[in-house]
């Protein structure tokens, strides 16, 4: 890795178009850009020419990840709106809610989390800890009353902050927010078409040739819509390879396609100078085959390649989101035997430390994921995730 400069008090992005920065809220919150990292260790292993990684682990040092890009737009917005609290949903371990749960509180804002439940896992544990030390509430639920209860959620935050003062002109501000699963939305994917641009500047600062593939996990979609739109901005040819960690009949092509043109319109309508960037369904790979028995399940393959990355770059993997992307990578460039491309990992996880909370600070409805032992990281039956 090199020294990096510091983006202070912008980004390429808005750089680029200063409409956005006119009429887009932004809070700063990242360390931008996070580093590439040359692989080679790994490469060797399993005999690639030309690996790197995008951290993106390194977006914070106390809370990374690729959340971080999206949560600084999402935030931006509360704070514009004056909302004292964040509500949202998604599964109970999910990287979402932990992030959007610290980074908000950081601002002073509240986060209401409606959850369903997933399988247990070390990485779970330490997410919900993190969220709950952090105030978050979670809200239990299932999937047909997932939608109906972060509505009932949102309306009852919004009854319990309203004023009790003389009824007078409303202001301009709105007290809750709601946030979209993953925090995916047409203003949380420009930290991804952001991130497009960085990837321009670093190649042409020489940390990195212009990837073939860039390899991202497809969760919530946020991350490989925006860069694909992001690239054809900045100018970049390199094709994004998603790798489904979570419901096939949602991580499509068309979805895909159809978010990015949807930002495209929306940066458009607030300047007029972004181009049309002609975003089709032809410009997205999207692997299904890495996904096992389904979200959140660990799979052998992923296991094995997640300790092989420990083992040669010292980077940890979850087995539910990169373990499973960095499988769907191997097996796209061994089917293509496309070895000595130059292929690029985009690392989203970061791992939060272990937070012991009083057995009391444990709300009853996620007690069973910190009582009850994770699914094993190996085949082998360990249970200590690298």
């Amino acid at each position: 890795m090199t020294d990096r400069p510091r983006y202070d008090g912008s980004l390429l992005l808005l750089d680029r178009y200063p409409g956005l920065r006119a009429r887009v809220a932004w809070t700063p919150i990242g360390d931008w850009p996070t580093p590439i990292l040359r692989a080679d260790g790994f490469a060797n292993a399993v005999g690639t020419s030309s690996f790197y990684i995008k951290r993106e682990d390194l977006s914070h040092a106390e809370c990374g990840g690729n959340k971080t890009r999206g949560l600084e737009f999402l935030i931006g917005r509360a704070q514009e709106l004056g909302a004292e609290c964040l509500v949202t949903f998604s599964s109970a371990g999910s990287h979402h809610i932990a992030k959007t749960a610290w980074h908000a509180r950081q601002f002073g804002i509240d986060c209401v989390a409606v959850f369903v439940d997933q399988p247990r896992a070390e990485y779970v544990r330490r997410n919900m800890a993190a969220a709950l030390a952090c105030g978050a509430r979670y809200v239990p639920a299932n999937r047909l009353t997932v939608i109906p209860k972060t509505a009932y959620s949102y309306i009852r935050e919004c009854l319990r902050r309203r004023q009790s003062s003389v009824r007078r002109a409303p202001p301009p501000t709105r007290r809750v927010c709601f946030v979209a699963p993953g925090g995916t939305s047409r203003r949380s994917m420009l930290g991804h078409v952001n991130a497009a641009f960085e990837l321009k500047a670093q190649v042409d600062a020489g940390e990195l040739p212009p990837p073939d593939y860039i390899f991202v996990v497809l969760g919530s979609l946020g991350t490989a819509a925006g860069l694909v739109l992001g690239l054809k901005l900045a100018g970049l040819s390199s094709r994004v390879v998603g790798v489904t960690v979570s419901y096939p009949w949602y991580a499509t092509r068309g979805r895909l396609a159809r978010f990015a043109r949807r930002v495209n319109r929306w940066m458009h309508a607030m300047d007029a100078s972004v181009p049309d960037a002609e975003v089709t369904r032809s410009d997205f790979i999207v692997l299904n085959d890495a996904l096992g028995e389904g979200y959140a399940l660990f799979t052998e393959r992923g296991a094995a390649l997640a300790r092989l990355m420990f083992e040669t770059q010292g980077l940890k993997m979850d087995g539910t989101y990169t373990a499973k992307a960095l499988d769907g990578m191997m097996k796209f460039v061994e089917r293509r035997r496309i070895h000595d491309s130059t292929h690029l990992f985009w690392h989203t996880y970061f791992e939060f430390p272990p937070i012991e909370l009083p057995a009391d600070s444990v709300p009853a409805a996620v007690r069973r994921y910190f009582e009850t032992p994770g699914q094993p990281w190996l085949p082998s039956g360990d249970a200590a995730e690298p």
